[in-house]
């Protein structure tokens, strides 16, 4: 899977390559202010690319992990090199590094922008890598006790995750704003003078003959590395080099917590373990940010349409995240796994337990979101046709991974580690096991979806209480017949999980 990843990675890259040479080589005969505002906004862009794009790309590659470096003797100088070598030489670093170098197609005529693009440019590359690196390990918690790690990190996973909304939310405005004859100028020239771009705009300024503007902003690009390096540096000290403080917590003797509330079966016992793991391990908890996040995505998309059915429509979004959290449950428990074999669970018992742990999170959020878009947008009449098809959705992307997480295990993060984390291997197989997961559950939840798009979308009259019936008893139909083969999938394959997991480096 790291070979075949690899190839796509640099398939993908080849391409976009392409597209951004042959941009940028057209962009150089056009106007020269034109192409100096190009640059300088495409050079902003690609720094938040680095910074926000971890969380779309299942996060920054550890195989220099500063946690495995910290034993060998090198300094956390010599580390930070190291680790800024390795992220310009992976495949996303070396597309971005010859990217940047075909804006020396804009600068061809202009033999002063090519002398400062030769400082200007690797500097814009380094401040993206480091900034990268240094918000991963600002997120990382600082050092400390573990909780007090992963809390830092939850916040800045949540910081980063709401960051696409509004950047898209204000792509949208430039647009809008381009539409109504606003001067995009402006806005450009403001961007260079941020963190963003004033490593990109320095070229053109002194190509353009203000020297002294060319001079300012190259001191804040190089006082934006020099800044950014020094926040890393110091979170690595903090994270790595400093020894970790143990949290200790009291807790009442003979409590059992979930496990003596749930019935003493083995599906109560892993209902109580599941519903734990989702309600206190940050990772789980990670995933659950997908529910607020599918509505805020659709009314960013939507350009803020309250009026029309697409928000309105969102609590389905939020159902069919809801559904799938639980596509890979197993590869959560890492090589903790061999306990559950141990008990000679069934795999029926724990198919049914572990489903319904990330139901009783799962559904009552998603009767939230329902509730609240539709508060918010005033159509109480669509109440049946959004909860019927979300609870369907929900219901049987349960079903579909009750299957898939008794079929399927992927590299993942320890508990505790950076939510920026990448286990190595693991993008491309998590790729894969979502758009399996994603497209049998668009289908199989076809029967309670098309009945709700029907009322939301065009109005039929009585669609939304057929959705709501449909909804509920087709997707337990579908959940019960995803425990069942599950279970027969979980009996026959959890030695060669255990044996999987085991190879997967940070299972």
């Amino acid at each position: 899977m790291q070979l075949v990843g690899f190839i796509f990675g640099v398939i993908g890259a080849l391409w976009m390559l392409a597209l951004v040479a042959i941009g940028l080589f057209f962009v150089g005969t056009l106007d020269f202010d034109i192409a100096r505002a190009t640059v300088t906004a495409a050079g902003a862009a690609l720094l938040l690319g680095w910074v926000i794009g971890p969380i779309f790309a299942a996060g920054i590659d550890t195989t220099l992990d500063p946690a495995k470096l910290a034993p060998f003797p090198v300094t956390t100088r010599q580390m930070m090199i190291a680790i800024t070598a390795g992220g310009l030489t992976g495949v996303p670093g070396i597309a971005t590094t010859l990217g940047v170098l075909a804006t020396f197609f804009v600068w061809a005529r202009q033999p002063v922008a090519v002398v400062a693009a030769l400082v200007c440019v690797p500097l814009g590359l380094l401040t993206c890598v480091v900034a990268s690196r240094a918000v991963a390990a600002l997120a990382g918690g600082l050092g400390g006790g573990r909780r007090t790690r992963e809390l830092i990190g939850l916040i800045g996973f949540v910081l980063l995750i709401f960051a696409s909304p509004l950047v898209i939310g204000l792509l949208n405005a430039v647009d809008a704003a381009s539409s109504g004859g606003v001067n995009l100028q402006a806005l450009v020239t403001g961007i260079s003078w941020t963190p963003l771009g004033a490593a990109w705009a320095v070229p053109g300024d002194l190509a353009a003959g203000a020297w002294l503007t060319g001079l300012a902003k190259f001191v804040i690009a190089v006082a934006t590395l020099a800044v950014l390096w020094l926040l890393w540096s110091r979170s690595l000290s903090a994270s790595v080099i400093a020894p970790p403080t143990r949290s200790t917590t009291a807790r009442r003797s003979g409590s059992l917590g979930l496990f003596g509330i749930m019935p003493s079966t083995p599906v109560g016992a892993t209902w109580a373990r599941s519903l734990t793991s989702w309600t206190r391990d940050f990772r789980y908890l990670r995933q659950l940010l997908l529910i607020p996040f599918a509505p805020v995505l659709v009314l960013v998309y939507s350009r803020g349409d309250l009026d029309g059915p697409f928000f309105a429509a969102s609590g389905l979004l939020v159902g069919f995240f809801a559904g799938v959290l639980a596509y890979t449950d197993i590869s959560y428990d890492g090589t903790a796994f061999a306990t559950v074999l141990q008990t000679g669970i069934r795999g029926r018992a724990d198919r049914l337990g572990r489903m319904l742990g990330c139901a009783t999170v799962s559904v009552p959020l998603v009767l939230v979101a329902d509730a609240v878009t539709l508060a918010i947008v005033g159509r109480w009449e669509l109440l049946p046709a959004v909860v019927g098809g979300s609870i369907g959705l929900t219901l049987v992307g349960l079903g579909v991974s009750a299957v898939s997480s008794a079929v399927l295990v992927i590299p993942t993060p320890a508990p505790g580690d950076s939510p920026f984390k990448r286990v190595p291997g693991s993008t491309f197989a998590m790729f894969l096991a979502f758009l399996l997961c994603w497209g049998l559950t668009a289908v199989l939840a076809l029967p309670a979806v098309i009945p709700a798009v029907m009322a939301l979308f065009f109005g039929v009259t009585g669609a939304g209480w057929v959705s709501v019936a449909l909804g509920l008893v087709w997707g337990v139909v579908i959940f019960a017949i995803g425990v069942l083969i599950g279970g027969r999938r979980f009996d026959a394959d959890a030695p060669r999980l255990l044996a999987q997991l085991r190879t997967y480096q940070g299972a």
